[in-house]
This record gives structure tokens, sequence and C-alpha cells, in this order.
């Protein structure tokens, strides 16, 4: 292929990219998030709004928060607030209506559990052992030990040795 058809192609497939990319971000579609999830009556969550909104801040309502909730804009275009969850809240699915000035209202789904929070399993720490530590240390041990050393030193000496008279 010529170095002109080439550029040309390669030109045309970058402007395909480009525009199909720019075309996705136009019509991104919000997404909204509570952390943790799902929130439990009484307690704090963290509402997390992105896509779909490009104002300064938006309002997130429900009646399974305690009033409406502020949602500022992060550095990130993440819009995000804290909401209180009613303390009567019923357990189940609830609606989520954010606005967004100058744009439309979105409305999405969370979800509140009961208030008393499931049983798990209490995590335990790895079973490691003492490793014979418990026992203390026996003169036998020790003789062990120290025959242990003087054999490794032993044959260290040997090898030292046997690479000087090769090397001479």
């Amino acid at each position: 292929m010529r170095p002109a058809h080439l550029l040309g192609s390669l030109a045309l497939s970058s402007l395909a990219v480009v525009g199909v990319a720019g075309a996705a971000v136009a019509d991104e579609q919000p997404s909204l998030s509570i952390t943790p999830s799902p929130g439990r009556p009484g307690g704090t969550v963290v509402v997390s709004l992105s896509g779909g909104c490009s104002a300064s801040s938006a309002t997130a309502t429900s009646d399974a928060f305690t009033g409406s909730v502020p949602l500022s804009k992060g550095s990130a275009g993440v819009y995000t607030g804290n909401a209180t969850i009613r303390s009567n809240a019923t357990p189940g699915n609830h609606t989520v209506d954010v606005d967004c000035p100058g744009g439309a209202t979105s409305t999405f789904t969370i979800r509140i559990a009961s208030a008393s929070p499931t049983s798990s399993p209490t995590p335990t720490g790895v079973r490691g052992g003492l490793g014979g530590a418990q026992g203390g240390t026996t003169s036998t041990d020790i003789a062990i030990g120290v025959g242990m050393v003087a054999l490794a030193g032993a044959g260290t000496v040997l090898v030292l040795r046997r690479r000087a008279r090769a090397n001479a």
C-alpha cells in the first residue's frame, strides 16, 4: 500500500473512532448508587450520581431520606452527598428523584434493608501456632543446634580450601 493511501486510511479510521466516542459521551446515561448498599433505617449513606448532568450541583429526594440531599460535583465529575435514611423507612425498594438544574429529573431505585443487620461470621485470625516455642529449650535442642552450626562451618572451610587449590 502506498504511504498516501495508508495515511488517508488512518486519518479516516481515527475520525470514525473519535466520532463514535463523542456520540457515546453526549448520550451518557446517568447512574446513581448509595454506599453502603443496601442502606439501613437510621443510617447514613453516600449518594453518588455519575453522568447525565452538567450543572455544578444537583438535588436528590426520596421518601426513604429524612430530607432533600444536595449533591455537589467533585473533580471527577461525580456528584456526591450524604443522606440519612428515615428510622421508620420500610425495607424494600424506594425511588430517588435527582433534579439537575437545566436538565431533566431522573428517577432511580435504591434498596433499603431491615433495621437489624443480618448476622455474619465473626472474622478470626490465622491459626499460625507457636512453632514449638511454647515448651522451652532443652539441653538436647542446644546440642543439636551447636552441632549443625559446626557442621555448616566445617563445610564452608572445606569448600573454600578446594577453591583455593584449584585456582593456584
